[in-house]
């Protein structure tokens, strides 16, 4: 008797690191990291960033170099199942710091079925609360900067 020979298996090799690709990028895409990653790729807010960090004004104020923290703040968001309905916001509240002191970036924007995005964004300085006779105020607080955006999600600065 001979002995039965078995046809040669294909190397599924291609095939499995080409699923494996295809999970990794949806792991990472569903994760932490990669809802950051969408967030903060939202027009008004990358834009917003680089306006608020080469500002002159908010140089003058805080020194340079100027960051804008968006991995720690109070607030970043934007809702990726609002996004696939037709409308994309972003809300975000965090500081913005420089070697002679910070700051605080608030923005809000909304785009409504992709007709434009419309919103409002500031830097303050908060100063620092003092009591007078008639309760507490904000000593030395004061405006850097502020505006809102063009439909393509370019801020616009209002002149105080």
């Amino acid at each position: 008797m001979q002995p039965v020979i078995q046809p040669a298996k294909k190397p599924a090799g291609k095939a499995m690191s080409l699923l494996g690709v295809l999970v990794l990028f949806a792991l990472l895409a569903s994760s932490c990291v990669g809802k950051y990653m969408y967030t903060i790729s939202a027009p008004p807010i990358a834009r917003t960033v680089e306006l608020v960090e080469k500002d002159a004004a908010v140089t003058a104020a805080l020194g340079s170099p100027v960051s804008v923290s968006l991995a720690v703040g109070t607030s970043l968001r934007r809702d990726l199942l609002r996004k696939l309905r037709g409308t994309d916001n972003v809300d975000v509240d965090t500081k913005v710091k420089g070697p002679k002191g910070e700051a605080r970036l608030e923005l809000r924007a909304l785009n409504m079925e992709n007709q434009g995005w419309d919103g409002r964004f500031s830097v303050k300085i908060e100063g620092r609360p003092v009591l007078r006779e008639q309760g507490y105020v904000q000593e030395g607080a004061s405006t850097l900067l502020e505006g809102d955006f063009a439909p393509d999600g370019a801020p616009r600065v209002k002149k105080p």
